[in-house]
């Protein structure tokens, strides 16, 4: 969520929803009086340390606000609240990317572009994601599990909700994991190499 606060048990709440019509949603939306946001390129860094219970640092580029973010996600259960997210402001995406490249702790890094076109109302942010290469995800983020019920609510989709789906299991329908890119871009799709067998 663009926001730079979070709840105080820092808490993520959000639920993805990846059959809609984008075009309804859009005009359901600005019927409704939303704040608009036009879409644009969001860039991030996703730094990986632990893949059996995913904890990574992001550092995230959104229209020219720069955030850097703890996350610690249970990718076992899509309920809402149960990603930890501790997040502050940053100045400097290409610098701050060159310092956390000399931490050697990080067994990936990761490079992703998506497009962000968000709307905000009674409190609740609806991004619609553009993502290479698979079809948009609307995601829909609030400071409780109670506001994201109401904004699925208001759109009616409250039979489409994903909950708090790791992209690991979005991407999967498609036949790729994105945790083996190493570049995810608009431009191109780079895998990390494959290590050779022993």
């Amino acid at each position: 969520m663009n926001k730079l606060s979070m709840n105080k048990n820092n808490k993520e709440y959000e639920t993805k929803v990846i059959d809609f019509d984008t075009s309804v949603i859009i005009a359901k939306l600005r019927s409704l009086g939303a704040e608009e946001t036009p879409e644009f390129l969001a860039r991030r860094y996703v730094f990986t340390y632990h893949d059996e219970f995913p904890e990574f640092i992001r550092l995230r580029d959104e229209n020219g606000t720069i955030t850097l973010a703890y996350k610690k996600k249970d990718i076992t259960s899509t309920e809402m609240g149960r990603t930890v997210e501790i997040q502050t402001i940053v100045t400097d995406f290409d610098k701050t990317a060159e310092i956390l490249r000399t931490i050697p702790s990080f067994d990936k890094v990761i490079y992703v572009e998506t497009k962000h076109h968000i709307f905000r109302l009674n409190d609740v942010e609806y991004s619609i994601d553009t993502w290479p290469i698979i079809k948009p995800i609307l995601e829909i983020e609030a400071e409780n599990e109670a506001k994201v019920i109401e904004g699925l609510a208001l759109l009616g989709l409250e039979d489409k909700s994903e909950g708090d789906k790791d992209m690991l299991y979005i991407t999967g329908p498609y036949g790729f994991d994105i945790n083996d890119f190493s570049h995810f871009g608009f431009d191109k799709q780079e895998k990390f190499p494959i290590s050779p067998t022993t």
